[in-house]
């Protein structure tokens, strides 16, 4: 189904700008065509409130820079004779120069467009008013523009923040869609939250190096839980805080065994905060598929031959048929006397008869990270957005869940809810329960005093 951006509080909040640029005009006996406060006002309108201050200032410097040279060549335009149009022309094009260069000398370039706008308006204007009377009616409508969009762009109802929550989302099929990925939306949104001091991470079946080049335009602050669970990576830092990985006996006896049945594998080691991926020759075109498609990643480290007697091994990968994926499962699980194995399969990027078999230890789960990031954390309830089964522990053990619209069954077992989209849905349902009307009230497991396990 093709995808359509939402309508924008930017652009909602523009158009009631410019409704009010026109009731303005209206009251104050205006022609009820105030054509450049309207102007100003749409360009004026930021995504950011935070902006909204510097951006008015710097827009009034460009009224007034663009008004004062739009006076002196208006002026100098009336010695111009009528038949010589061409002349009058000729000095405004010139005139667009030093109103430029003045921005740039004001370190004012954001105003540039405005100032010139206000000097055309000026020195355009067929009415019957003098130079200097065009000039202030000009800048005046233009900075009741610029004030109406501040005005309306600061304007919220009132909210609070609940704080006592972190907020977990899955990524693929989540807030990232396949075709859609992260959308401006979301995008926006979610940065806000952040910047308002929302407790969030996401938790994913990437590695670090995966998800960077897809989040880099978030604000992310907490440490993302990644690998399945695996690490607590902080992408400030660039540092894993925390690795369960497998312990080194158990590593070697599952090399053998992979080695006796002649099997190429992956060997995803975290080393002094850098993720290693050990390989050797491949024994199936799909094994040199992912190889191509992923070395080429800044982010990803692939190493061939020996991983060192240092560092922790995350998890192991093999690229395999189904009924070679079932061989290796049973004879280790057999093998394994301490259950400390945990097996995920993944088929979303093979052809039909083969899989992605991940080896991990059994507590490299999400629900075990998020509580490890939980224990270093001032909150201690969680509200979790989850797709697929490998979300399912991380919801169940969740004060309140959700599931998106075409969520896994299992992960649609575990929520406690389901939403009626993917990404979009998603930033909009943590919206309303961190900042809520005052007068609205928190959904019913999230009012209750002891966390759900």
């Amino acid at each position: 189904m093709a995808y359509f951006p939402r309508v924008g509080m930017r652009m909602i909040k523009t158009a009631i700008a410019v409704g009010i640029c026109f009731l303005i005009s209206s009251l104050t006996g205006g022609n009820g065509k105030p054509i450049f406060s309207a102007i100003a006002a749409i360009i004026c309108m930021q995504p950011y409130v935070e902006h909204s201050v510097n951006v008015a200032f710097n827009r009034i410097v460009g009224t007034i820079i663009g008004a004062f040279f739009g006076l002196v060549a208006a002026s100098v335009s009336l010695y111009i004779p009528a038949e010589y149009e061409y002349l009058h022309f000729f000095v405004i094009s010139l005139t667009v120069i030093p109103v430029l260069y003045t921005t740039v000398l004001l370190k004012k370039p954001g105003a540039s467009a405005l100032a010139g706008v206000v000097l055309l308006s000026i020195t355009l204007s067929s009415g019957d008013s003098t130079p200097i009377m065009d000039a202030v009616n000009r800048s005046v409508e233009t900075i009741v523009g610029i004030l109406v969009s501040l005005g309306v762009n600061m304007a919220h109802l009132p909210r609070r923040k609940e704080k006592d929550f972190l907020f977990v989302s899955g990524f693929d099929g989540a807030i990232y869609g396949e075709k859609t990925g992260m959308t401006p939306y979301s995008i926006f949104e979610l940065n806000q939250l952040l910047k308002d001091g929302m407790a969030f991470t996401i938790a994913t079946e990437r590695t670090p190096a995966s998800l960077i080049a897809d989040i880099g335009m978030l604000h992310m602050k907490l440490p993302i839980i990644a690998m399945d669970g695996a690490v607590l990576y902080d992408m400030n830092e660039k540092r894993y805080l925390a690795c369960h990985g497998l312990s080194k006996e158990l590593t070697e006896k599952i090399e053998d065994f992979l080695r006796k049945l002649n099997l190429h594998y992956f060997l995803n080691v975290v080393w002094q905060d850098v993720l290693l991926i050990y390989y050797h020759d491949f024994k199936n075109e799909e094994e040199q598929k992912l190889y191509q498609q992923l070395r080429l990643s800044p982010h990803r480290n692939y190493v061939y031959g020996e991983r060192p007697k240092e560092g922790i091994v995350v998890y192991i990968l093999l690229v395999v048929k189904d009924e070679t994926a079932d061989f290796v499962t049973e004879k280790l699980v057999e093998m394994d006397k301490e259950g400390e194995l945990l097996f995920l399969r993944d088929k979303s990027e093979t052809p039909e008869d083969y899989c992605h078999l991940k080896i991990y230890h059994k507590n490299a789960t999400k629900e075990y990270m998020m509580n490890r990031l939980l224990e270093k954390m001032p909150q201690k309830k969680t509200v979790v957005f989850g797709s697929n089964k490998n979300d399912a522990s991380m919801m169940q053990a969740a004060d309140l869940s959700f599931a998106t619209i075409d969520a896994s069954d299992d992960a649609i077992k575990a929520a406690d809810y389901q939403l009626k989209g993917t990404g979009d849905s998603i930033v909009r349902k943590m919206f309303h329960i961190y900042e809520p009307l005052h007068w609205q009230s928190l959904p019913k497991e999230l009012r209750n005093e002891k966390r759900k396990r």
